[in-house]
C-alpha cells in the first residue's frame, strides 16, 4: 500500500492511519504478500517514513519506492527548484520547512528507509553511477525496477542501463500501470530495451525479467528459474534467426 503526505510532517499520523486501514483490508494469504511502502522521496516526510519502517519490521518484507523518475525530482533536492516547487504551491502545501539537501533525491530516501528490507527502486531514469554505489553501500538487499515504456510514455527518455551493468546492479523489469503505458507486458518492455539500448544481451534481459524479479519480491524459492523444487511458469519466445528479440517476437505459455 503506497503512502504519501506531501512532505507534511504534521499530517503524517492521519495519513498513515488512513492508509493502514487499507493495508489491513488486504489479504496476505494464498501466495499474496503485502507491505507499506513510501511513494517517492519528494512526497514522504521523515515522520511518515518512520511509521512505514515500524510497520515493516517483519522479516522478508519488500519495500518499493519511485526513484529519480524525472530531472525535477533531483533538482528539488539539490536546489529546491524545478517543477515540484510549483506543484506544491499550486496545491497549497507549504514548503517553508523544506531545505534542499544538496544531493540527489535517492540520498534522502536512503537516509529515511530501512536497509534490512528488500528495497526495490522503481524507474531510475536519472540515476547515475554515484547514486547506484550509494544504494549498494547502504544495503545488500537493493533491486532496481525499470519500466522502459512507461518512461518513454511520460518523459520520452529511459535509464542508461550501462550504468547499472557496470555497477553489478540487480535489475528487474516492470510496466507501471495503464495510466502511463500502452500495455502491461514484460515482453514488450524487453523488446523496447533491446531495440533502443541493444548492447544489453538477451540473456541478461531474461534474467532481469525472471529470476531477479522473483528475488526482489521474495519468491526466489518458488519462481524465476527452472530448478528442482520450484514451480515456475514456462513461456516460449519466438526469437529471430540470430536468437534475438524482434518486433515480431511473441510469447506462448507452455506451463
Amino acid at each position: 500500500v503506497e503512502m504519501f503526505d506531501f512532505l507534511q510532517n504534521e499530517g503524517a499520523q492521519k495519513t498513515f492511519t488512513m492508509y493502514k486501514d487499507v493495508y489491513e483490508g488486504q489479504s496476505d494469504t494464498g501466495g499474496n504478500r503485502k507491505s507499506c511502502v513510501p511513494h517517492a522521496p519528494y512526497t514522504v516526510s521523515p515522520r511518515l517514513f518512520s511509521m512505514i519502517n515500524e510497520a515493516n519490521e517483519e522479516e522478508g518484507i519488500t519495500v518499493s519506492i519511485h526513484n529519480q523518475e524525472t530531472e525535477h525530482e533531483d533538482n528539488f533536492f539539490l536546489y529546491k527548484s524545478g517543477g515540484f516547487v510549483d506543484f506544491y504551491e499550486s496545491f497549497g502545501f507549504p514548503l517553508t520547512h523544506f531545505e534542499p539537501t544538496g544531493k540527489t533525491s535517492i540520498h534522502y530516501a536512503l537516509q529515511q528507509m530501512n536497509p534490512r528490507c528488500r528495497t526495490l527502486f522503481v524507474h531510475n531514469t536519472m540515476t547515475g553511477p554515484e547514486d547506484i554505489r550509494a544504494a549498494h553501500s547502504w544495503s545488500d538487499k537493493v533491486y532496481w525496477a525499470t519500466c522502459a515504456n512507461a518512461n518513454l510514455y511520460i518523459e520520452n527518455r529511459m535509464p542508461f542501463y550501462q550504468h547499472f551493468i557496470d555497477e553489478g546492479a540487480r535489475m528487474t523489469i516492470g510496466t507501471d500501470s495503464l495510466t502511463s503505458n500502452w500495455q502491461l507486458s514484460v515482453l514488450e518492455e524487453m523488446k523496447t530495451i533491446s531495440r533502443l539500448q541493444s548492447y544489453v544481451p538477451f540473456e541478461m534481459l531474461l534474467r532481469w525479467a525472471t529470476l531477479n524479479g522473483a528475488e526482489a519480491l521474495g519468491f526466489e524459492n518458488e519462481l524465476g528459474s527452472i530448478e528442482a523444487g520450484k514451480k515456475p511458469g514456462l513461456n516460449l519466445l519466438n526469437l529471430d534467426e540470430k536468437l534475438r528479440l524482434s518486433a515480431e517476437t511473441n510469447v506462448k505459455r507452455l506451463v
